[in-house]
């Protein structure tokens, strides 16, 4: 038997080699092991000669379009390549078998609620709190299917970064063995709560003890999937006066608003997912909406509507269930203002509850997942809008000042970037951003998905601000001027939506 194969993926381990390109025998995907033939994206499977048999670690599985890969651009592959060549060569069906079958689930929570007065994050100009309207947790989700576990994670919080996403998904690998690349963390973005400095370890624990939970809670569940409609709670909260775009808050009287038209859309629509025990009781509801979490309207401290969203949904129940919250594309999007504030939690609960009562039951459950990492281009030529500030919001004239200088010193050619695409069953999926992106942006993504049910997920894996669309750019205002909040490219959004199809897509291939 021919030994340098094996020599090859030890020196892969110790990271004493580089992955050298192959080209999948079938597909002519490139394929980062030496003379196999063997493509994760489609799965064709070729007899190797001489027989050997060789596994990589999953770190080094990453394939690249063919014939012209990006540099910045590498996926991660969540299914590891076992092969087994002489005698034998595996179907495709055979390689997915461990993802197919009956899904289990199991659910995890840790209260992460302050004890204390806390400064609220989400404003630049910071209140204080030690009321608290509904407590704030860190919620996992867990399903399996066969040896292939993957982890969701949502989190009371404004947002949190890459860095820390990092450390959590590793802890999370070490403390139950599901691979950091299948977990994704999702801060819901509520402006009623402190940041993660405010933490010991900065949420790493509590993120890793809620999945280590919801992995050892683990139970065979029907998986059944719904879309709802919320319509009356939520709306672009940017505005064209005069040429310009303005923030419905930045006008003097925000009744004005009413007189100028929206520059973009408000997306009502939201899907569901069901995970439902033997007993016939729910074990998990997950559902994604686009708006701010920033409906409390007063210093409290609050998981804001998706906290007030779960009680209603388990008020209506009868009993206690976890409810995800999965943050929909809100760059621009506020809640309705105008209207009583409990209208929200009474009228997205209750399509929820509505949803729950006509459930499409997933007939061939089954999991499949694919991540990302790539570098993200930053803002090209970034200039502080001095006139732009002054005109829309005066009284902020020196914060904004202040916030593009301090970015300026820290701002990078490009910044760690991770989407992650999660297929449950034949058409249901998740697809990931690390950025509070435009609503337009969202919605294109979710009507070009070749899924029937797509939940398109923002403030994911990471927090690198605000992504406007061209339109907004030429707008200007807040969400446009370079700052902490605000520093990626401008060709942010469509290169996230470029990578969020062509990812759904390859999902949507696999067999």
């Amino acid at each position: 038997m021919d030994a340098r194969p094996h020599r090859y993926a030890k020196a892969l381990r110790a990271g004493l080699a580089k992955p050298r390109l192959s080209r999948c025998g079938s597909c002519r995907y490139a394929v980062n092991a030496p003379r196999l033939r063997v493509c994760a994206l489609a799965q064709c499977i070729v007899t190797l000669s001489p027989p050997h048999l060789v596994t990589l670690p999953s770190r080094h599985c990453m394939i690249t379009p063919s014939p012209q890969p990006r540099p910045w651009k590498h996926t991660l592959v969540f299914l590891a390549a076992l092969l087994q060549c002489a005698a034998v060569a595996f179907s495709a069906d055979e390689k997915l078998a461990t993802a197919r079958g009956g899904i289990d689930a199991g659910v995890g929570m840790v209260d992460i609620t302050p004890t204390e007065a806390v400064t609220l994050a989400g404003s630049p100009s910071p209140k204080k709190a030690s009321e608290v309207k509904t407590r704030l947790y860190a919620r996992a989700l867990v399903l399996s299917a066969g040896d292939m576990k993957v982890a969701i994670v949502t989190l009371d919080t404004l947002k949190y970064p890459v860095d820390l996403a990092v450390r959590a998904r590793a802890k999370i690998e070490q403390t139950t063995g599901i691979p950091a690349s299948n977990v994704i963390i999702c801060a819901s973005h509520t402006h009623f709560g402190p940041l993660w400095s405010y933490y010991e370890d900065q949420l790493v624990t509590p993120i890793a003890d809620a999945v280590a939970q919801a992995a050892h809670d683990l139970t065979p569940c029907t998986v059944e999937t719904a879309q709802g409609k919320a319509e009356g709670i939520s709306e672009c909260r940017r505005v064209i006066k005069d040429g310009h775009a303005w923030n419905r808050w930045q006008l003097e009287n925000p009744a004005e608003a009413a007189l100028y038209p929206a520059e973009g859309p408000a997306d009502p629509e939201f899907e569901v997912l069901a995970l439902r025990n033997a007993d016939g009781k729910f074990k998990a509801v997950a559902y994604n909406f686009a708006c701010h979490a920033a409906n409390t309207r007063a210093p409290l401290i609050s998981a804001d509507y998706p906290g007030e969203v779960e009680q209603y949904v388990q008020k209506q129940l009868g009993y206690k269930v976890t409810t995800l919250f999965l943050t929909g594309a809100c760059g621009d999007i506020n809640p309705i203002y105008s209207v009583r504030r409990d209208l929200f939690a009474e009228r997205l609960g209750g399509e929820i509850v509505r949803c729950l009562g006509q459930l499409e039951l997933m007939a061939k459950p089954s999991l499949a997942i694919e991540c990302r990492e790539f570098q993200m281009p930053g803002r090209e030529h970034p200039e502080f809008k001095e006139a732009e500030v002054a005109r829309n919001w005066p009284g902020q004239l020196e914060h904004y000042r202040k916030t593009f200088e301090d970015m300026k010193k820290r701002e990078k050619p490009s910044y760690q970037y991770f989407i992650t695409g999660i297929r449950v069953g034949e058409d249901f999926a998740i697809i990931t951003n690390a950025n509070e992106l435009f609503c337009s942006i969202g919605m294109s993504i979710k009507s070009h998905s070749p899924f029937k049910h797509t939940m398109t997920v923002e403030q994911t894996n990471g927090a690198h601000g605000y992504v406007p669309t061209a339109k907004a750019f030429e707008g200007g205002s807040y969400e446009t001027w370079f700052g902490e909040h605000s520093y990626l490219s401008t060709q942010a959004g469509e290169i996230i939506e470029r990578e969020s199809l062509d990812l759904l897509h390859r999902l949507r291939r696999v067999p």
